[in-house]
């Protein structure tokens, strides 16, 4: 399939053959500007958009089951042309268990680093030594991850753990971790195992 621009939601139609299990998706896109795909629905399946780089091919995998949507949605900049070739298979999409134990860990990690800094700043939910106490439970929770850590993301574990364990001023302890974040949320939705943030403040 190929096409121009992004695909808009719901996307394009992406027949999936009887008895498939799983999809490698060849992509590429032109020039050096960001795309996502999405195949199928991503939220009703608990799957993840894959994304990237264009300018080099890729290939993306997802997990098929019956209820896969038939259809994948590519968001590139305007103009950019893409081309996706898919490579279905009966064989069962096999995630990595290392970096599944890690993505749900980390889970819990990043939403207390995320809740320490919202509940201080904006919320003004407590103060700056329930802050500091908070970021030191979270830092230690951190650290025993990355040490523990026999995956991909243990770099960008063992990173984070460095950075957060310097935090001291309060409401920065997600201060400098965004290209490790970015870095683990990309392993995560790689290996179809996305994190979801457990959100103490607000709506």
């Amino acid at each position: 399939m190929t096409g121009t621009g992004a695909t808009g939601w719901p996307g394009l139609d992406f027949p999936v053959p009887a008895g498939a299990r799983s999809v490698s998706i060849d992509f590429t896109c032109e020039g050096i500007g960001h795309y996502v795909v999405e195949f199928g629905d991503a939220m009703a399946e608990n799957t993840s958009p894959i994304s990237g780089t264009c300018g080099a091919p890729a290939a993306l995998a997802w997990p098929v089951d019956a209820k896969t949507q038939p259809s994948i949605a590519v968001t590139v900049d305007d103009g950019i042309p893409w081309t996706a070739t898919p490579l279905f298979s009966t064989k069962e999409f096999v995630r990595d268990a290392a970096v599944t134990a890690d993505c749900a860990a980390f889970v819990d990690v990043y939403s207390a680093l995320m809740n320490a800094d919202q509940g201080y700043t904006q919320y003004k939910a407590f103060d700056a030594a329930t802050w500091t106490a908070r970021v030191a439970a979270a830092s230690s929770q951190l650290a025993a991850l990355a040490a523990a850590s026999r995956s991909s993301l243990k770099g960008p574990l063992t990173s984070m753990s460095h950075t957060v364990s310097t935090a001291t001023e309060p409401g920065t302890a997600q201060a400098g971790i965004a290209d490790d974040v970015a870095q683990i949320g990309a392993a995560c939705n790689a290996n179809q195992t996305p994190y979801f943030l457990k959100a103490e403040f607000g709506g």
